[in-house]
């Protein structure tokens, strides 16, 4: 007897409005079990004909779906439900075993139910899925795709054999096995809507082209990307670590920021760590913000995570926070700031080899702007220090640091510890982190190389062989 079961046999002798909510009780813990990021709400009703039972919604998504729990399985009347409920792709669950049968009407109810997108399912099949899932993780990506946008009939029996071959697939995709990934692609195509079938054929697209394997070769259609949507992405990075540069360098080919920051909350894994090495070259954010931290002096390396939605670079002194978008992306900084004076100034744009265009003097009551058309660097100019000298009590409060030789450049503000451009101004991780941070805090020579390190992540060593991947039609 599975878990379920035991549940609805102990309600045996209770009041029918107790038995109502321990159903729905049981219901919505078997649902938690297969997914737990899912929000579940209940209402008041049980076994209506069109109000459900439950309603079903996911963290960042503005659709939901409704599910009606039905007391018996019997064809016929679920195609009738299928009739009166599709346009709302509903989730049907029967509360008591399903058997496939080999007739007419079960032939019906699965053509109508594929087509019309409504799933047929109950808490065994669900069970199924969840026991899979310990000896093959990708299951449960699988079952959450299932419960957004499943489709078709899905007893236990079939939801044992999916779970086999979705696991076979994920195997397959990783060592370029074309007959095991087809077949994982027909589940996907099959048993679920095409948005959630191409989100999981992303995924085998990407892990068939991280082997190594040939993007002609995917068994497949696919648009010659493989960009992972939120869901897989975390899927990928929380696998066992992956020790393989090439399968990180082209996972990351079309990563973008904002699909990182997607993930909310990340930790600094190795894989993140694999994956950033290989692609943080090429990301970009709108803005930047240094966040003093206590000196970290085990680890002295810097390490990436992704935290309050942002891509956050650790060194042991500092946090560098990158907003993909918008300024208001960043996390507030709540540490003490202390004034910064023009010598200071000078120091720190020294150290990091900085070129600053403008500076901005404030007491707090007047201020004073200190620029030349002339000179590429007045940080440096002996006059500076005379002009801040005619504001009493003055500090700097603002520069535009120069990017590079061109005319590009980045505003950083000592009053927020920020570094952002005008407009649609975007820059590269590495000229955030290695023009504005070493201005927006003291950073020491040795962590700046590191970070320097971190975000233009051998770009040289690996310039060839991307160029090499894109000849060959592997970008992901």
């Amino acid at each position: 007897m599975s878990q379920f079961g035991d549940t609805i046999t102990g309600l045996v002798g209770e009041s029918p409005s107790d038995r109502i909510s321990a159903i729905k009780a049981a219901v919505v813990e078997n649902l938690r079990a297969a997914d737990s990021r899912m929000k579940i709400e209940t209402t008041d009703h049980f076994n209506h004909s069109f109000v459900p039972d439950l309603v079903l919604s996911w963290p960042g998504q503005t659709e939901n779906r409704r599910v009606f729990l039905r007391t018996s399985y019997r064809v016929w009347d679920l195609l009738r439900d299928v009739d009166l409920l599709a346009g709302d792709k509903p989730i049907l669950m029967p509360l008591v075993p399903m058997r496939e049968q080999d007739d007419e009407g079960d032939y019906a109810l699965r053509e109508r139910t594929k087509e019309s997108r409504v799933l047929v399912t109950n808490p065994y099949g669900l069970e199924a899925f969840t026991d899979r899932r310990d000896t093959a993780p990708v299951v449960a990506l699988f079952t959450h795709a299932i419960l957004q946008g499943g489709r078709g009939v899905i007893t236990t029996s079939r939801a044992r054999e999916i779970s086999g071959q979705v696991a076979a697939g994920f195997s397959g995709a990783r060592n370029a096995s074309y007959q095991a990934t087809s077949a994982a692609l027909t589940v996907n195509e099959t048993n679920l809507d095409p948005r959630r079938a191409s989100q999981m054929n992303r995924l085998l697209h990407a892990l068939w082209i991280g082997s190594g394997a040939s993007p002609s070769e995917f068994p497949g259609v696919t648009d010659g990307t493989a960009t992972l949507d939120e869901d897989a992405l975390r899927f990928v990075l929380e696998m066992p670590d992956l020790e393989d540069d090439a399968f990180w360098r082209r996972l990351g080919q079309n990563l973008t920021t904002e699909r990182l920051c997607q993930l909310a909350d990340f930790p600094a894994n190795a894989n993140l760590q694999r994956l950033l090495k290989n692609c943080a070259r090429r990301l970009t954010a709108k803005a930047c913000r240094v966040v003093p931290t206590p000196q970290n002096p085990i680890n002295n390396l810097p390490q990436w995570s992704i935290s309050s939605s942002t891509l956050t670079l650790h060194s042991p002194r500092y946090r560098i926070h990158f907003a993909p978008r918008s300024v208001m992306e960043l996390p507030a900084n709540t540490s003490d700031r202390a004034a910064i004076s023009v010598s200071e100034l000078k120091r720190r744009a020294g150290v990091a080899g900085v070129a600053v265009s403008e500076v901005r003097l404030s007491n707090g009551d007047a201020t004073l702007t200190y620029a030349s058309s002339e000179r590429p660097d007045v940080a440096q100019d002996d006059f500076l220090s005379v002009v801040a000298s005619l504001l009493s009590n003055g500090f700097v409060a603002s520069v535009t640091a120069r990017i590079g030789i061109g005319s590009r450049s980045v505003r950083c503000s000592f009053e927020t510890l920020t570094g952002a451009g005008n407009g649609s101004a975007r820059y590269f991780l590495a000229e955030l982190a290695t023009v504005a941070a070493p201005l927006l805090g003291p950073i020491l020579r040795d962590e700046l190389i590191a970070i320097r390190s971190a975000t233009y992540s051998g770009a040289a060593e690996n310039e060839s062989a991307q160029n090499s991947e894109k000849a060959e039609g592997g970008a992901l």
